[in-house]
């Protein structure tokens, strides 16, 4: 009897010891799985810091490639107010005596002036202002790029293309392309408004045509780049013959050159006759064309669908083009 209790005791013993072992190698085990799980967790370095900006290439109307920052803050922009503008993207600086031509006093406000001799804007107040991003038009000499470019990464581009074409670039330049397409968009929806506006004064098929004559009393016809858009694109002027023929392999070309004896030719069933400017020179080079013989025997003329208007129509950029939605369909339809 003793004996048999004896064997209990021991049996029992024996599986509370093995109970232990089991749960101490259990919580062993755990332990290290936490620990090597521990070491397994990726540690913080420099390549995962959102701190640092991301640099990005771009290749620019010169053909250079340039390192753009992806978010920039403090942008000049010489020439390109009314594109940076229209697309909402804040600069500090831009060229005035360029800017002034669209921009009002409070649009301008808080900008710094950086417009120089001519074309090429005043180094040491690009420099003043510290941009971390300068864009320039392609016709800016090498040179005065490449200067600009030891203050901050510095893009060309093309000034002569069309306005839809700038607008997405510099939306890709400072990363965010989705501000050109809002624009283009709504500035459509606009554009078929307008055309629906216009139905009861048009008739389909109409043509239109448009001329600047400047102070060396030559006169330019324009092509698709000047009042273009809004004749042809936006309004749905068809362009004359004449016009297509000149201006056929020349799509980015501003104007042509004609000869006043040759103006009848390039008419439309609407003409539109650009003032430079406010001068006294430029008025009397206009008034010459239309108190002339040529003038009063053209056929839109006779029908009272010429239009003398003012130099902001012979502007090439987006407030203008959007400005010229609202002022050509006025005209159109006074009576």
């Amino acid at each position: 009897m003793f004996t048999v209790k004896r064997e209990r005791k021991m049996l029992l013993c024996s599986i509370l010891l093995l109970i232990t072992v089991m749960l101490s190698a259990c919580g062993t085990e755990n332990a290290n799985n936490i620990q090597a799980n521990k070491q397994q967790e990726p540690t913080p370095t420099a390549n995962t810091q959102t701190d640092i900006p991301d640099i990005r290439t771009f290749t620019d109307a010169l053909g250079r490639k340039v390192e753009l920052p992806a978010n920039p803050q403090r942008i000049v922009a010489h020439y390109y107010a009314s594109e940076m503008t229209a697309l909402d993207i804040p600069m500090i600086g831009t060229n005035f005596q360029n800017a002034k031509l669209v921009l009002n006093e409070e649009q301008l406000s808080g900008l710094e002036d950086i417009g120089g001799q001519e074309t090429v804007p005043n180094m040491e107040k690009v420099l003043s202002v510290s941009p971390d991003l300068i864009i320039v038009p392609d016709f800016i000499e090498a040179k005065d790029i490449e200067a600009l470019a030891k203050i901050a990464p510095t893009v060309a581009i093309s000034y002569s293309g069309d306005i839809f074409s700038r607008l997405r670039t510099i939306a890709e330049i400072v990363g965010k392309p989705e501000l050109a397409e809002g624009w283009i968009q709504k500035y459509e929806a606009k554009a078929a408004a307008k055309r629906e506006e216009l139905k009861p004064f048009l008739k389909k098929g109409e043509t239109a045509s448009a001329f600047i004559v400047y102070l060396d009393k030559q006169l330019y016809v324009y092509g698709p780049q000047r009042l273009g858009p809004t004749m042809y694109d936006a309004l749905g002027f068809v362009q004359p013959p004449k016009v297509a023929e000149l201006f056929e392999g020349k799509k980015d070309s501003l104007w042509e050159t004609i000869s006043l004896e040759s103006l009848p030719e390039f008419t439309g069933d609407r003409i539109f006759l650009v003032t430079k400017d406010d001068s006294e020179e430029a008025k009397q080079a206009v008034e010459e064309i239309i108190n002339g013989p040529i003038w009063s025997k053209i056929p839109a003329v006779q029908n009272g669908q010429a239009y003398v208007v003012d130099k902001r129509w012979s502007l090439n950029d987006p407030l203008t083009l959007d400005y010229l939605l609202d002022e050509m369909t006025s005209l159109l339809i006074k009576k």
